[in-house]
């Protein structure tokens, strides 16, 4: 490259990055000038603004994050009425952010929404009929509430619909209803659908797997951000290296879905190391990540991994060093998400879906397969 290119490309480099912070320091203005506005519509009880107000903290965008403030905000649109406010405030008890964790008040809420129609109401009041968590354990009235949504159209019904129809959660076993169920989520653009079709096609024993559409379909999940697909297509790309894949794909997407608190990927990566598969072979880092993973999952994760643990312990000269590791690891990824959002700038609304899927979900470590 001669003098005056290298001259003339420091140049634009220079003029790229004073841009870039110029349009960042914009961004930033923009940002504080819009929660200005905001602050103002909402202490007004504008419901449009308090809402939004309330996504600004849960996400920290274009102010401190304060899940206490999101509360706050959220409670003033819920008390106003607002079905999707009451969703939130309910998801921000159950999961106990913000606000004291509290499942009776998250279901006062869920019901005073789902008296308004809301079908993410309805699907969340049905995962705790499902799960006993909170009030008596009832399927029947699980189903209604998740026929109703369905009736609505939302995609996510009709994926809890498609499970209970494949485990017979308050219904006979029916895999035919349980994949029309899915399908007709899939079609409808639902995450977990298009992750439950995906098991679905590859676990039926009287079906021949199609790995091609099984990569589609986890594809699609994870793009929209739903853990266990991330998972998923982690595993399958392990598994199929002959997918098309882009570099270090599988382990990347292991990390992050482990990373989300998911331990079957933890445990997934602790088998990559241990076997030298798409890592480099190193049983001090399948040690840590097997721990790692006990310390997310508890009780089902220990039973999982307890054995290899024990017997990498014994080849290791300081494994009290690796748990520490683990530790540390743990308190930098302390997340426990169904869905992780890699630009959580994208939504507007926070949050934006169910705590958890209903129990008509199999154990998860049903998923914390090894990789083959």
């Amino acid at each position: 490259m001669s003098r005056n290119s290298l001259i003339s490309l420091l140049a634009a480099l220079c003029w790229l990055c004073s841009v870039s912070a110029e349009a960042k320091r914009d961004t930033q203005s923009e940002h504080s000038s819009n929660v200005a506005e905001l602050q103002t519509k909402a202490a007004q009880g504008f419901v449009k603004q308090e809402l939004e107000l309330a996504a600004a903290y849960f996400a920290g965008r274009g102010v401190p994050k304060d899940l206490a403030q999101a509360a706050y905000w959220y409670r003033k649109a819920a008390d106003q009425g607002n079905p999707a406010a009451q969703v939130y405030l309910g998801y921000l008890y159950a999961a106990g952010l913000g606000v004291p964790q509290d499942t009776a008040e998250a279901i006062r809420w869920y019901r005073r929404a789902a008296s308004s129609n809301s079908p993410l109401a309805e699907v969340n009041l049905a995962a705790h009929y499902m799960r006993g968590d909170g009030v008596k354990q009832d399927t029947a009235e699980a189903l209604r509430l998740l026929r109703s949504a369905e009736e609505k159209g939302y995609g996510r019904a009709d994926a809890y619909l498609g499970r209970a129809s494949y485990l017979g959660s308050g219904v006979p076993v029916d895999h035919a209803a349980a994949e029309a169920w899915l399908k007709k989520g899939v079609k409808r653009h639902d995450p977990e659908a298009e992750c439950f079709l995906a098991e679905w096609d590859a676990y039926e024993p009287r079906h021949v797997p199609d790995v091609p559409l099984e990569a589609r379909l986890l594809r699609l999940s994870a793009a929209a951000g739903y853990v266990p697909a991330i998972h998923g297509l982690g595993l399958l790309l392990a598994n199929h290296p002959e997918l098309p894949q882009a570099k270090e794909e599988a382990t990347n997407l292991l990390m992050s879905s482990a990373q989300a608190g998911y331990w079957p990927s933890s445990a997934a990566l602790g088998i990559l190391a241990r076997d030298g598969r798409l890592v480099p072979k190193d049983q001090s880092a399948a040690y840590r990540w097997l721990r790692i993973a006990v310390l997310q999952g508890g009780s089902p994760a220990e039973t999982y991994v307890h054995h290899e643990l024990q017997r990498l312990a014994r080849a290791l000269a300081d494994p009290a060093s690796r748990d520490q590791e683990a530790a540390e690891w743990l308190q930098s990824h302390p997340d426990r998400d169904l869905f992780a959002f890699a630009n959580q700038m994208n939504a507007k609304y926070f949050p934006i879906q169910e705590v958890y899927a209903p129990a008509v979900d199999k154990e998860v470590e049903s998923q914390a397969e090894e990789p083959n």
